[in-house]
């Protein structure tokens, strides 16, 4: 690997750590047999390049982590205000859920309880010293993050399903296979993994028809950090206050003059004459 500026690569060891930037430095290495690669690193290679990528995976999960948050502020609302409606207490009564991973709940209601207890948020401490422990919904739903949302979202009654799904113009299933997969983004994200080449196992149920071309250019390639951020897009354009503007502007950053190419994310040719992408 070619290092033009001592001080400058030991800063950046310094700075991200090498076996970090070891993931970054991966796609340049010599191809090897069996789909591995081999110790040495293509002719050309510079330390710039992977310095390049690692800086856009930082824009891009940043911007990606913050676009969650406006989606994850909205959801909670959304499961706050439907579930109250029904009962106050309703996440304490099982007969009042439609829960379809029975094993799920008892774990989902221990972790909750224990957020509770160790929480020191002043609304918190409020209901557990002046109101007697009674935590209803729409209180409960303010320790929750993003996974046990999806969870709390799978155990709502159907009716409720039904109407956040409809203020995210998703089916419930389609919406509770994207909040499943989109926690994984989440936590990756917010421990800061490398993301702009990860792939995803837990694969989003699209929406079908003619109703977004965008869903049909990530239909082939669901488990890519671009079909994620799609997804992000779409659930933007739902959630108030969210802006589509940024991620787009953030994959146009990609450093296309690294010698990694953009399809590593999963993004195609044109990404940008789709729908969610015109921005």
């Amino acid at each position: 690997m070619r290092i033009d500026d001592d001080a400058a690569a030991l800063a950046l060891l310094e700075r991200a750590g090498y076996y970090t930037l070891s993931g970054y430095s991966y796609p340049f290495r010599v191809p090897a047999s069996g789909g591995s690669r081999a110790d040495q690193f293509c002719p050309g290679t510079s330390i710039s390049q992977v310095r390049a990528l690692w800086e856009f995976d930082h824009r891009l999960r940043s911007a990606t982590f913050a676009a969650i948050q406006h989606v994850e502020t909205y959801l909670r609302a959304l499961l706050a205000y439907s579930l109250g409606a029904v009962d106050p207490m309703i996440h304490r009564k099982r007969e009042l859920l439609s829960i379809d991973q029975p094993g799920a709940y008892p774990r989902w209601l221990e972790n909750l309880d224990r957020k509770i207890a160790d929480s020191r948020e002043e609304f918190i401490v409020h209901h557990r010293e002046k109101r007697g422990g009674v935590v209803p919904i729409w209180v409960a739903t303010d320790v929750l993050d993003w996974g046990s949302l999806s969870y709390l979202y799978s155990f709502a009654p159907l009716s409720v399903r039904g109407q956040v799904a409809q203020r995210f113009r998703l089916s419930p299933p389609q919406l509770k296979s994207w909040l499943r997969a989109l926690n994984i983004v989440r936590n990756v994200c917010a421990h800061h993994g490398r993301f702009y080449n990860r792939y995803y196992s837990l694969t989003p149920k699209l929406p079908q028809g003619e109703r977004d071309k965008s869903f049909e250019a990530i239909a082939s390639a669901k488990g890519t950090t671009f079909a994620m951020l799609t997804l992000m897009q779409h659930l933007s354009s739902c959630t108030v206050g969210a802006s589509m503007r940024v991620l787009p502007a953030v994959v146009r950053t990609f450093p296309s003059d690294s010698g990694v190419s953009p399809a590593v994310m999963g993004v195609p040719d044109r990404w940008d004459s789709y729908p969610l992408w015109q921005r």
